[in-house]
């Protein structure tokens, strides 16, 4: 690899770029993680910027996110009879399942 140079002033600055990033795809989930990582990992999160990791990083636990949290969203309606779909109470049933997926989805994929 050569590496050019430019010139500044009095010195000579590499020219230097981080490589393409693959197109982002990632939703909710990849931008928890991405913020978890930034305030909490800074170095495995420089680790994945510096080797243009980051992006597919965050896509990859936003597709594994999103089919967990589908399956246990399901596993739950299965478990836990639903009040008449329409009412307060089965708004409020839904959030509670949400939550509970919600939770461990963060707890296994997201903190992990």
């Amino acid at each position: 690899m050569e590496i050019t140079y430019r010139q500044e002033g009095d010195y000579l600055i590499p020219n230097l770029t981080l490589p393409k990033q693959p197109k982002r795809t990632y939703t909710k989930w990849g931008e928890i993680r991405r913020a978890y990582l930034k305030n909490h990992c800074l170095v495995e999160y420089n680790l994945l910027v510096i080797k243009a990791g980051l992006t597919a990083h965050l896509n990859e636990i936003d597709e594994q996110a999103w089919n967990m949290w589908d399956t246990i969203m399901e596993q739950l309606k299965k478990q836990r009879p639903a009040p008449p779909q329409g009412t307060m109470e089965w708004v409020q049933f839904m959030n509670g399942l949400r939550s509970i997926a919600d939770e461990q989805v963060l707890h296994d994929i997201i903190y992990n």
